[in-house]
């Protein structure tokens, strides 16, 4: 015991010590939260690379191939290798699933989350076992992506230093995005897009305290990674040219095309949760062991759905599958990611969508030259455009993925097709879905985050919370004398009309009072219950805030009566205006990060 309690002791020091040496005496400064940001992106910057390290490991160890020739090697295989390899892993998947909420592994969703509603707090247990999981899945051959896995175990490690240091919510919030564009930097060798995918996807905005430790966290990740695999683009592709101008309104119908293919895929990962939701009598450990059964069954004629599917993605990129064999792996694909996220296997969607969208935009090329054959561009060109299209409809962030695109290829010169038909495929899946992929899965846990964290306030908190319980109620027998009286009493505000029984009748304000209510001899003639709104617009204690506003909105009244949910006549408080909007103001700048970063919570 007295060892432990030494141990606990000396470790608290050290952290103290650290916190002294970074932080001075406890206040945050600019040149703080950029020693701090280049620590969480070297962190994270070696932590994306041992994943992948790892994951190429275990495709070796499993099946003898890397990831280069995953695919290719697998058709040397007999089909029970397969099989036995998935079931294994989904098993041992099953078991990791016990120690995480909903048993469910963890992604970008669970970041958005913890950014907007929990002061960028996350759990380093959840974060290493839904990472672990994770792994196996990929390296077994689940049909899935790592990049957003390792986005969130690169958040939850920023999240970790957070808490150890003892950080405000705001600095949490400014180092969350830090890990996130470092592990996405690291993982494409791409820093601009992981710096506008932090701030994109996960902070919500652009203010210039947070944009610059977020791009040293960016660079510090794409340094770690270029010292160990190289300043090279994730694919390496030839002949790239648009050849005329009078392609970008195939460009533009390539971007429609596109988001339909998006639309059904999230559609379907959608209801593939549904039907996972209802089988309730297979035990959830069992459910990616059957899942491996089903994507091995399609592997063992299409084995380049396995895993996150980049060797297949590079050679539809450089134009080596014909139109045939492109509308084929666009549905078994689509069905095996499907599949692997339904069945609780570990991984995101980001590669999958890669995947799919060099497929359709392939597919999409080899039909444009034959239509147009004097006009149109080499089909690895439109297989460029329909890779960005389609990830942005489905990620829901058109700037990143576009910037992710163009540094995974090192090709620049698509650059306006990739934008067109990216924000034509965004548009139209947004008018169909509303929100992206990762915002559909918080939604189906009743968090909605599409607008933002103090749109979310305003949907999620009650009526109860932000009421005041302080107001008058007045007879309306009693004359405007008592009522002028109660009101200039109270500064104005509202009263409440009540029957003998306590019930409301109606309402009373300073605006209703005619002109002459100072004459005492006309106030003392007349009652409330004569000038009173018979029938005032209420809220519940259980309505929503969003409620109460629509409804101030409605009658132009910025002050409501708060009725109890069992009974409409009993008045128990009252909802103001400022009261809602100071609530909604306060979430929007905690968003943004614009409290006071110079002390300590």
């Amino acid at each position: 015991m007295r060892d432990q309690q030494k141990t606990s002791q000396s470790q608290d020091t050290l952290v103290k010590r650290a916190k002294d040496l970074i932080l001075g005496a406890g206040r945050y400064d600019h040149i703080s939260i950029m020693v701090l940001a280049a620590i969480c992106g070297v962190l994270v910057g070696y932590m994306a690379i041992g994943f992948y390290i790892g994951i190429d490991f275990l495709y070796q160890f499993l099946y003898g191939f890397n990831e280069t020739d995953l695919a290719s090697g697998v058709k040397t295989l007999p089909w029970w290798h397969v099989l036995s390899v998935l079931i294994v892993a989904g098993l041992i998947v099953g078991q990791l699933l016990r120690f995480l909420p909903d048993h469910l592994t963890q992604g970008v969703p669970h970041v958005i989350e913890a950014s907007s509603l929990h002061d960028s707090n996350m759990s380093i247990r959840h974060g290493i076992i839904s990472a672990a999981a994770t792994l196996i899945s990929l390296g077994a051959g689940a049909s899935a992506g790592r990049e957003g896995p390792v986005v969130h175990f690169g958040a939850t490690l920023s999240s970790t230093i957070t808490q150890l240091f003892g950080l405000s919510p705001a600095v949490a919030r400014t180092l969350l995005g830090c890990g996130v564009a470092s592990a996405v930097a690291a993982s494409f060798n791409a820093p601009i897009a992981g710096v506008f995918f932090a701030l994109e996807v996960v902070i919500g905005h652009y203010a210039l305290h947070t944009f610059t430790p977020v791009v040293i966290a960016a660079i510090a990740g794409t340094l770690v990674s270029r010292a160990h695999f190289g300043d090279f683009p994730a694919f390496q592709l030839t002949d790239i040219a648009i050849t005329s101008f009078w392609e970008f309104p195939a460009f533009m119908l390539l971007g429609v095309v596109s988001a339909f293919i998006a639309i059904i895929f999230m559609a379907g990962l959608n209801y593939g949760d549904k039907i996972r939701s209802r089988f309730t009598r297979i035990p959830y450990w069992v459910h990616p062991a059957l899942g491996g059964v089903g994507i091995s069954i399609i592997a063992f004629k299409y084995p380049e759905v396995l895993s996150v599917g980049y060797e297949a993605t590079s050679n539809a990129l450089n134009g080596y599958y014909e139109l045939k064999f492109m509308v084929i792996l666009i549905v078994a694909k689509t069905a095996a990611t499907i599949i692997s996220i339904a069945s609780r296997f570990g991984g995101g969607v980001f590669s999958p969508s890669l995947f799919l969208g060099a497929m359709v935009g392939g597919t999409f090329g080899i039909i444009a030259a034959n239509v147009f054959p004097e006009m149109a561009s080499s089909h690895n060109v439109y297989a460029i455009v329909g890779m960005g299209a389609l990830a942005s409809a489905v990620m829901g962030a058109p700037i990143s993925t576009m910037l992710i695109v163009f540094e995974i290829t090192g090709e620049y010169s698509t650059t306006i097709a990739v934008m067109i038909a990216s924000a034509v495929a965004t548009m139209i899946a947004n008018v169909f879905h509303g929100r992206s992929f990762f915002h559909m899965q918080l939604a189906t846990r009743g968090i909605r985050l599409e607008q933002g964290r103090a749109s979310y306030l305003l949907k999620s908190a009650t009526v109860s919370s932000h009421m005041s319980r302080d107001f008058f109620t007045i007879h309306s027998d009693d004359t405007l004398m008592h009522a002028r009286e109660l009101l200039v009493a109270q500064g104005g505000g509202l009263l409440i009309t009540t029957d003998g029984a306590g019930k409301m009748t109606g309402t009373l304000s300073l605006n209703d009072l005619p002109t002459d209510i100072f004459d005492d001899e006309r106030a003392a003639s007349m009652t409330t219950g004569e000038i009173c709104h018979d029938m005032p617009l209420t809220v519940k204690t259980t309505d929503l805030l969003q409620v109460a506003l629509t409804r101030m909105e409605q009658s132009g009244e910025d002050i409501l009566p708060v009725v109890a949910a069992d009974d409409e006549q009993t008045v128990i408080g009252l909802i103001y205006h400022r009261a809602v909007m100071q609530e909604y103001n306060r979430a929007l700048l905690e968003n943004q990060g614009q409290h006071n970063q110079s002390k300590q919570s």
